[in-house]
């Protein structure tokens, strides 16, 4: 994990933490539905933010990364609600769990060169619905506002921290094992399927689960070819090209007489088939299987 990623968990625990105290402090003094909106909007703001992050951290693992942003979403709203009431409590637990819930799977959606200016807009949006529920919760505290509370200073205060943000390293650091030269230390394997009509050589491929995978469909028949691996669970890289990836299959497209690519890392053990999805060539004998290993 990049340091600047330490840094900003690190900085969302503390301001959870203040916003949390702070409706301690307040409590005597906010009314029942401003603080089932603080705990609210706490459980949800974190639930999303900390979503995001842990699904971008543990891609491919959706249920774990689910499961870990809805209880840290509820756990804050629970305790942003506890000062004020059982309502509170349980609108601040909902609203942690689902933002939880859609955090961690936008999260595992996001295409890997989009991560880091997610996480980067997920954070500036926490920012400011922390500002936002400092300015509530201060509010009926006193009628005299000092001057370091005044919107103007909050907003011009605001702005400065997203450009400061914005300078900081990336977030993520590329994938380790994503292609390229300039990383001789990748543990690459190079494979090669040639289609014609009507058959695919070899029929019968192994891999092993996390190692990165180069394959290319080496078209040399009359006609296109698609070559789909059913039910394969795997991370695709973004070198790979001229592929599609629907409803969790993963496709090589290749018309006659071209080679194409595609990168990927299998996640989970299993034998899958392969087959090519041209109406005709399954049934004509286009199909193989991918036998995944520990």
């Amino acid at each position: 994990m990049a340091i600047p990623l330490y840094i900003t968990l690190i900085g969302i625990c503390i301001l959870t933490s203040i916003i949390i105290w702070q409706t301690f402090v307040c409590r005597k003094r906010i009314t029942t539905m401003t603080g089932m909106m603080v705990a609210m909007a706490l459980g949800m703001s974190v639930g999303l933010v900390t979503g995001v992050m842990i699904g971008i951290l543990l891609s491919g693992n959706l249920f774990y990364s689910t499961v870990m942003a809805m209880i840290i979403g509820m756990v804050t709203g629970y305790l942003a609600g506890i000062p004020v009431s059982i309502l509170a409590v349980l609108d601040g637990t909902l609203a942690g769990v689902m933002g939880g819930m859609m955090g961690a799977m936008l999260g595992e959606m996001i295409a890997p060169e989009f991560q880091d200016p997610m996480i980067r807009i997920m954070v500036v949006l926490f920012i400011a619905t922390i500002l936002l529920l400092f300015q509530i919760l201060k509010q009926p505290v006193t009628n005299k506002r000092d001057w370091l509370h005044h919107p103007v200073v909050m907003v011009f205060g605001f702005l400065l921290f997203i450009m400061g943000y914005n300078q900081l390293e990336p977030l993520i650091p590329p994938p380790s094992n994503e292609i390229g030269h300039d990383n001789p230390h990748v543990n690459v394997k190079n494979l090669s399927i040639e289609a014609d009509e009507y058959a695919f050589r070899p029929n019968r491929i192994q891999v092993e689960t996390g190692e990165t995978i180069k394959l290319e469909l080496n078209n040399m028949g009359e006609s296109e070819h698609i070559l789909e691996f059913i039910g394969l669970e795997a991370r695709e890289l973004p070198s790979s090209q001229h592929h599609q990836q629907i409803s969790g299959q993963i496709q090589i497209h290749s018309n006659a007489g071209e080679k194409q690519g595609i990168t990927f890392i299998p996640l989970v053990p299993g034998t899958y088939r392969y087959i090519c999805t041209i109406p005709g060539h399954k049934e004509a004998g286009m199909e193989g299987e991918i036998e995944v290993t520990l």
